[in-house]
């Protein structure tokens, strides 16, 4: 029997069935009534404190485990975070030299651009001087035929009018 049932019982029966004496606040009770309703929560009372005690220990043994496991999540989380926080430096750094080495190659660029337009300003620079000389030799060389020419027009024009 459950130990409330029988506590609810034995308060019915003093408060409630037992016979009131007649102009007092006091009641007849039946003795063996009575002896009897506290040997059953005697008996009870032991099943039920039993039956505490075990859920108490299951209730304990439910809240080391789930101690344990909030200990282990805690565990877990953390260790992720870690890893996470460890990617995380990881890819911040992958950035940091991917700028680093992007910066270098733009300046690498335009150093190689530069050093390119001076190689090409210089080798034009050469190549017009060389024109120039070549044109010049062009035109005196023309000149030399011209006056040549002129000479050989005269002396057949003398030769001619001789």
């Amino acid at each position: 029997m459950d130990i409330e049932f029988l506590i609810q019982r034995l308060e019915k029966y003093l408060l409630e069935e037992s016979p009131k004496i007649p102009l007092s606040g006091s009641r007849v009770i039946n003795e063996e009534e009575i002896r009897a309703q506290l040997a059953r929560l005697r008996e009870t009372i032991p099943k039920d404190i039993a039956r505490a005690r075990d859920i108490v220990k299951h209730q304990d043994a439910l809240l080391v485990q789930a101690q344990q496991s909030a200990a282990q999540v805690i565990e877990d989380a953390e260790q992720e975070v870690q890893r996470l926080v460890g990617e995380h430096r990881l890819v911040q750094e992958a950035r940091q030299q991917s700028a680093i080495i992007r910066k270098r190659a733009i300046q690498e660029a335009v150093s190689l651009r530069e050093d390119a337009d001076e190689y090409v300003f210089n080798a034009l620079s050469q190549l017009q001087g060389e024109m120039a000389r070549l044109q010049r030799v062009v035109d005196n060389g023309l000149q030399k035929l011209e006056a040549d020419r002129e000479q050989r027009l005269d002396r057949e024009k003398r030769q001619r009018q001789r």
